[in-house]
């Protein structure tokens, strides 16, 4: 029983094991990016709303008769919902950038390899270069997996949650003094 428990962990090791060290980076990073992306979700869900809500409120509180202080004070709102909106943007739109640059790091080191084989052999073994290719392919593909699922997944939360801090601005312009 526990063979079949094991089973799944001794095929991800094994992937580790034949992709190198690079692999190893590329899933903590795409660990750090998915933790991330679940917490712009978790803000898209559950913080959105309150940071809205807390908008009006200081807007309706603090009604005057002076136009540019209340429009001043909307878009300091406003300001704030779009710092808070965008936060972390930027370090998962650059983890992103990163994974296939990686993945190229480990094709280097995996063709190393290979020239490394074909000069100790002294021949083309096709044999002995295999590992060596296999290497230099696994962390190319893995970064570009990563990354493609990063794009994807920052995209539609990105979409959503700028579509919801436009609807709030329009909330907040359309309110009087």
């Amino acid at each position: 029983m526990f063979y079949y428990i094991a089973l799944p962990f001794t095929s991800i090791l094994d992937f580790f094991d034949r992709g190198g060290p690079v692999i190893v980076v590329l899933f903590l990073l795409a660990i750090i990016m998915t933790t991330l992306l679940i917490e712009r979700v978790l803000f898209y869900f559950s913080d959105l709303q309150g940071l809205s809500k807390n908008a009006m409120d200081d807007i309706s509180d603090s009604k005057t008769d002076n136009k540019w202080l209340f429009n001043k004070i909307k878009l300091k709102n406003i300001s704030i919902i779009n710092l808070k909106a965008n936060r972390n943007i930027l370090l998962i739109q650059g983890l992103i950038a990163l994974c296939p640059l990686l993945g190229l790091l480990g094709t280097v080191t995996g063709m190393i390899e290979v020239f490394d084989i074909m000069a100790i052999t002294g021949t083309g073994n096709a044999r002995a270069m295999a590992g060596g290719i296999a290497r230099a392919t696994l962390p190319t593909m893995t970064g570009l997996f990563v990354s493609i699922v990063g794009l994807f997944l920052l995209t539609g939360i990105k979409s959503s949650i700028d579509k919801a801090i436009l609807g709030i601005k329009y909330e907040i312009e359309a309110i009087k003094s």
